[in-house]
């Protein structure tokens, strides 16, 4: 690939004549570090056809790296630098207001130091607002609500802290101004979100795969089974570690992480750099994803279904796990595997308006039919009991877990729909046992939500996930419900799924967890029931649809 290295050094070199504005080093010239040079270099070497090649460069590290700073000098570099065009649009794009200022102002204050670059550059406080004379270049930082930034002709954009954007828009209105121009730039430097399906996850997931040469990502990352209070493993996610990167202020916020254990999930994401939720979920993102294998429930196979209906605006979930009845049962060992598979419904005429509050790509989602999307605002039941019906000519349906909130409509629903269903309350005084029940159609097992039933069911999760039994195809919105998952716990340590810890949604995970639960419940009697006599034929038929 031809390089401009000629380019990349008139950068450098540019924000190296610079004076520090403020600080230790005030009244200095700027030294950039090596890890700011490389990534200057890979984003302005590569050319093709004359142009610079790159059109997208990421860079992520933990907090207190001097990212500000960088992007100030960057922005200068665009205005009325080497890199300045005539007519140019720059825009520093944050979440909030202050923070928007915040570049603004170090911008200023370098041109305020410098009298050469205060005699080209026109500084507008009141509009944030900077103006290249000689090019007629204009710079603004932007913070405010996305809809009025539509119509921008932007040459050069930089993001700061995208993570913590609560909604695309303003990234979407950014991007997509860009079209105009020849040689488009937008840079996004931020620390990493802890949700895996945020613009950021995925900008930084693509640039990883290296597979578009106009993307450049740089990601700086303390590995998540790395030892976090070693000093040794903090250099990985900050690189301006020892220089403008306090390390007594590393090891303070460290000790803290250590000595509050609620602290640790911050402390890895914000300065470890780490895809950690703030607030630690039941699954980690790691030991989930190891998880992930392409083995399906084969046509046929006995399943056992968790079914969370929530409400008839919102997510409904529906997940099965594999029976394994023949390994359990021959063999007297425990379940040989838990495979995953997963349904899921949102109403079509909300995708849109909760694709903003829950900041997922639910569209997307639908698109590749990890949703299914009946047209209307609420879920029409009629529809899930027409799935369940073609999901019990798939699988053999063993049972199926659910939460007692609307399973009237829906029974209601199946039935009309000429689909067979029963409840089996399971009476524990008198022991009756599902095994013996003569009744055909579905069979529905209330699963209460407190710990008795739940405590259980997460430790079967959690056992599954740790002992790798579990394999879920890495579907997105299940995964995405797990990410959410938080849990609660009683005063004897028995936990359940706390869907008010969280305001996004755990309906899948919910649904996975009664799966699990019910799988444990029926394995165990399996093996105590005093048909285990019985053929294996005999048994998956007394559980089966009639």
């Amino acid at each position: 690939m031809p390089r401009n290295r000629r380019r990349a050094k008139r950068v450098i070199e540019f924000i190296e004549l610079l004076t520090v504005p403020s600080g230790v080093y005030q009244g200095q010239k700027f030294r950039l570090l090596p890890f700011e040079k490389r990534f200057i270099r890979d984003v302005y070497e590569p050319h093709e056809d004359g142009l610079r090649l790159v059109r997208r460069g990421i860079l992520s590290m933990g907090r207190k790296n001097g990212k500000t700073t960088l992007i100030a000098c960057l922005v200068l570099a665009h205005l009325c630098g080497p890199e300045a065009t005539p007519n140019g649009e720059i825009y520093t794009g944050a979440n909030e207001r202050a923070q928007a200022a915040l570049v603004f102002k170090v911008a200023a204050q370098i041109i305020r130091a410098m009298p050469e670059l205060a005699a080209e550059v026109r500084v507008v406080e009141s509009t944030k607002t900077m103006v290249h004379y000689a090019s007629g270049t204009v710079y603004t930082a932007l913070s405010r609500e996305a809809g009025s930034k539509f119509g921008l002709n932007s040459s050069f954009v930089i993001y700061d802290e995208l993570a913590q954007a609560r909604s695309r828009d303003l990234y979407d209105a950014l991007d997509t101004s860009m079209g105009g121009r020849t040689e488009p730039l937008f840079i996004v430097i931020s620390t990493q979100s802890h949700d895996p399906e945020h613009i950021l996850s995925k900008l930084i997931d693509d640039g990883i795969n290296g597979k578009d040469p106009s993307i450049v990502c740089h990601l700086y990352e303390t590995p998540e089974d790395a030892d976090i209070f070693n000093p040794k493993n903090w250099k990985a996610s900050n690189p301006a570690l020892g220089k403008f990167r306090s390390l007594a202020d590393l090891r303070a916020a460290a000790a803290k992480a250590k000595r509050m254990p609620g602290d640790e999930p911050t402390f890895r994401n914000l300065y470890l750099n780490q895809r950690v939720d703030a607030q630690a979920p039941l699954i980690s993102r790691p030991e989930w994803m190891a998880c992930n294998t392409d083995r399906p429930i084969e046509p046929g196979e006995g399943i056992y279904l968790g079914l969370d209906l929530s409400s008839t605006t919102d997510l409904c979930a529906l997940v099965g796990v594999s029976s394994d009845a023949h390994k359990s049962a021959v063999d007297d060992k425990s379940n040989d595997s838990d495979r995953v598979q997963a349904w899921f419904w949102k109403p079509r005429d909300l995708l849109d308006l909760h694709e903003t509050r829950d900041r997922v790509p639910y569209r997307e989602w639908v698109s590749e039919g990890y949703i299914e999307a009946p047209p209307g605002k609420t879920v029409d039941y009629a529809f899930v009991a027409q799935r369940l019906g073609e999901i019990a000519e798939d699988y053999q349906i063993l049972g199926i877990a659910y939460d007692r909130w609307r399973i009237e409509l829906l029974r209601k629903e199946l039935t009309d729909a000429g689909i067979q269903s029963w409840i089996d309350k399971k009476d524990s005084d008198a022991k009756k046992s599902a095994w013996t029940a003569e009744e055909e159609g579905i069979r529905l097992i209330p699963w209460g939500q407190g710990f008795r039933d739940m405590g259980p069911s997460v430790d079967m999760l959690e056992t599954s996930v740790l002992e790798r039994k579990l394999g879920h195809r890495n579907h997105p919105v299940l995964t995405w419900c797990i990410s959410n998952a938080q849990i609660a716990k009683d005063p004897a340590g028995n936990r359940k799924l706390d869907k008010s810890k969280t305001r996004f949604r755990i309906d899948g995970a919910v649904a996975l967890v009664m799966a699990l639960g019910l799988k444990r419940r029926e394995m165990h009697e399996l093996q105590e029931s005093a048909y285990k006599g019985l053929s294996v034929e005999q048994v998956i038929e007394r559980m089966t649809i009639g």
